[in-house]
């Protein structure tokens, strides 16, 4: 009876293992290790010289899924990522604590500009006070995280264009 009883505890992990679901990785398979996948999500593009480029991105719009960010993620598909939404635009600041991923930081105008777009690299065992910071260069609204080289290989740069499939994602705290 007891064996059984383990059996169950052992399969309900496993299921809920399962069920919780992580971000996928570049295979399509899923990875669960430490991630936390925030349930609400937009798809947008990026527009470079009239070409667009369409991108999943999970909503981190209340102060617990923001101060989360990615952290702990192993991997991120192609086209896949995390945007950041403010209640006010303002000079927007970032680390990279305990962030696994190098990403592109693409900071962005509450009109959909581009302000500028960080390379962020990873920072395994430092403290607080050794982390990098980087900034917006002006009042941002929303934040774009993706892998490191998205920027580079779709041409993202001051005043490329950020547009959203229907409507805009806004903060929890409007």
């Amino acid at each position: 009876m007891r064996v059984s009883a383990v059996l169950s505890v052992v399969c309900l992990v496993v299921l809920a293992g399962c069920v919780g679901g992580g971000f996928g990785t570049d295979d399509g398979n899923q990875s669960t290790t430490g991630t936390t996948k925030v349930e609400e999500t937009a798809t947008a593009a990026f527009v470079t010289n009239g070409d667009r480029t369409t991108v999943e991105l999970e909503v981190a719009n209340s102060y617990d899924e923001r101060e989360r960010g990615l952290m702990y993620r192993e991997s991120l598909p192609k086209n896949h990522g995390m945007i950041f939404v403010f209640e006010n635009p303002s000079v927007q600041s970032f680390w990279m604590k305990n962030t696994l991923i190098p990403l592109d930081m693409i900071f962005v105008a509450p009109d959909g500009t581009v302000l500028n777009v960080a390379h962020a690299d990873t920072q395994p065992n430092a403290s607080d006070s050794e982390l990098r910071t980087y900034r917006s260069d002006g009042d941002a609204k929303y934040v774009v995280e993706m892998r490191q080289g998205f920027a580079e290989r779709v041409g993202i740069e001051p005043g490329t264009k950020l547009v959203f499939d229907g409507e805009r994602p806004t903060t929890e705290e409007n």
